[in-house]
């Protein structure tokens, strides 16, 4: 706790020693309010349709509307990394789980590792011959489907 508390108070002297002119934010011009006079505008069509957009984006439920689409992204953004996190933590635990279980079988029978690694030579190179067979088969019936 005493960490947290030394950094929030290094943050806070750092912030107060800046000139209150760094601290201001800058100037923005909120989505209410009409585009300055000194803005080029070289399409008058497009300067009406971002007259309008303004106007449509002030009313209240649009601007909720907006606000709620931007906390579902925010929300789907980090499930997205929670997910990404949890399959690569899963694989980095079944590769743990499968190390440490071959390690014990061969410990506890040396042949049954054998057998089990034969098996598994097996399994995989039927899976590739399985996988070459099929992208010729996949590339003629989009063959056939096109033609």
């Amino acid at each position: 706790m005493t960490k947290l508390t030394s950094l929030l108070l290094a943050a806070g002297l750092a912030v107060t020693a800046l000139p209150s002119s760094l601290l201001a934010a800058p100037p923005t011009r909120s989505a209410a309010e009409p585009a300055s006079e000194t803005e080029p505008v070289a399409d008058p069509d497009q300067a009406k349709l971002s007259a309008a957009k303004r106007k449509v984006l002030a009313l209240p439920d649009i601007a909720s509307a907006q606000q709620q689409a931007k906390a579902d992204r925010a929300m789907a953004s980090k499930a997205s990394a929670e997910y990404k996190q949890a399959r690569t933590k899963a694989a980095e635990s079944e590769t743990a789980f499968r190390k440490a279980f071959d390690e014990a079988l061969a410990k506890e029978d040396p042949a049954a590792a054998e057998i089990q690694k034969k098996q598994r030579e097996a399994f995989r190179e039927k899976m590739l011959k399985a996988r070459s067979e099929k992208k010729p088969a996949a590339a003629k019936e989009r063959a056939d489907d096109e033609g």
